[in-house]
Order: C-alpha cells, then sequence, then structure tokens
C-alpha cells in the first residue's frame, strides 16, 4: 500500500447524479473527488490533466469529501422526473477508498438507492465493500444490484509499479467471495490490459490464474478491456515508473 498522505476536504455538493455521455451508463455517483488508490493507468488523469488539475504525482492527494451527497441524492431520486435509471457508482473515483471507513458516504448513498428500489452498479478495489454486504443484499431484494471487483493483475511487481494504494489483488478475491456468499451479483474486471506491461506473453498465466480463483470463489463473470486509446505521453512515464 502506498504511504502517501492525503489532504480531505469537507465540502457539500449541490448535485449527486451526474449525466454521463459515451460510456455504458447514463448517470454516475461519485461521492468521494481524488482517490488515494492513484493507480497510474486511471482515465481520470486525462480528465485532470486537460482541466490543467494535478495528474502526476500529486495526483489523489487531495480529496473532496461529499458530506451531503446522501440527502441530496435522497432529493434527486425523489424528483417526479426520475425514471429510476442505472446509477453506476465508482466511474471517476473508487467509492471503498480508505476514507470511506470514516464517512461511510457510500454506504449511506447504497441505503437510500436501496429504499427508492433504484438499481445501481459498483465497481471498487477495495475490500472494506464487505462491511457493506447487509445494504447491498437489501437492496438487490428490490432492484437489479451488481458490483465488479477490479483485478487486472495477481503480478506482485506489477500491481505495486501501477496500483500504488490499493489492497493486494488476493485479499481483493477473498472480499469478492464474501459478496458472493451473500447473495450479491459479482464479477470480476481484469481491466485494464496495459500495452507492454501486462499483456505479455508471460503475463497469461497470472490472467488465467485469476480467472481460476475467480471460478474457486464462485465468481461467474469475467470482464477484461484492453486500455484503448494508449495513454498520454505524461501516462506512459507514469505506467513505467
Amino acid at each position: 500500500m502506498s504511504d502517501v498522505r492525503a489532504e480531505y476536504r469537507e465540502e457539500p455538493c449541490k448535485v449527486a447524479l451526474n449525466r454521463v455521455k459515451g460510456m455504458a451508463f447514463t448517470w454516475s455517483l461519485n461521492p468521494y473527488m481524488g482517490c488515494v488508490h492513484r493507480c497510474t493507468f486511471c482515465y481520470v488523469r486525462a480528465f485532470e490533466l486537460r482541466a490543467n488539475r494535478p495528474f502526476d504525482s500529486r495526483y489523489g492527494t487531495s480529496i473532496r469529501v461529499k458530506v451531503n451527497i446522501p440527502e441530496v441524492l435522497r432529493r434527486e431520486l425523489a424528483r417526479p422526473s426520475w425514471r429510476r435509471e442505472g446509477v453506476a457508482i465508482g466511474a471517476a473515483t473508487d467509492p471503498y477508498q480508505p476514507a470511506e471507513g470514516r464517512y461511510r458516504l457510500t454506504r449511506a448513498c447504497l441505503e437510500v438507492l436501496g429504499e427508492a428500489a433504484n438499481p445501481f452498479s459498483l465497481i471498487t478495489r477495495g475490500p472494506l465493500i464487505v462491511r457493506d454486504a447487509d445494504v447491498l443484499a437489501a437492496a438487490a431484494r428490490r432492484a437489479d444490484v451488481s458490483v465488479t471487483f477490479s483485478i487486472p493483475t495477481l503480478d506482485a511487481e506489477i500491481w505495486r509499479r501501477t496500483e500504488p494504494g490499493t489492497a493486494p489483488p488476493r485479499q481483493r478475491l477473498r472480499a469478492l467471495s464474501k459478496l458472493v456468499d451473500a447473495g450479491i451479483r459479482a464479477s470480476v474486471g481484469l481491466a485494464p490490459i496495459l500495452p507492454g506491461i501486462s499483456d505479455r506473453p508471460e503475463s497469461a498465466p497470472v490472467r488465467d490464474t485469476v480467472r481460476q480463483l475467480a471460478r474457486e470463489h464462485g465468481i461467474r463473470d469475467r470482464r477484461r478491456v484492453r486500455l484503448e486509446p494508449p495513454p498520454e505521453p505524461e501516462q506512459l512515464e507514469l505506467l513505467s515508473a
């Protein structure tokens, strides 16, 4: 795990649900902005670069905590115009990064979504999600709920280089297994496949091992996405650092 210290800015938000274009989902929800996982391949870095915000080694050192997001979400879901469309949680920041242990904003948002019987999907690298298995299971009884655990590799060297602030991959698999045991629909995200790093022939056995372990843990779906298009030159420097 990375030992980089982050600053946490407690700020209210005016909007909880964000309309998204060009993605596989229409609405996203992010209780935090910024991510201490500091994955070198994260596409959010490219957005930060274009917005002239820190995207290099400073990325992930300042986290915005949307302290009122559960209340704002509740109001938005209660609008007559809302049609209970699917919501993607964790599209721009991990909802189970360490700050969630203190603030519990993701849990509160899941409770609100469950009460509204609103479908949602969630992607994370954080084993802390096991804490909320009860809320996820309750929500799944009322609406379509799915969880994807991102586990691009089991290779310790690649993990340390590309996901410096995350929990070890095998710890994530154990956490995901607990969600499956709780009756929650779960997937493994073998993404991204990094050009020149995790797409080498010697990496294939690692991906096969992830698939085998997923099957052993009762996880039904495995997803693979290659990093396309190739990252910006500045991002390639981070990937190879």
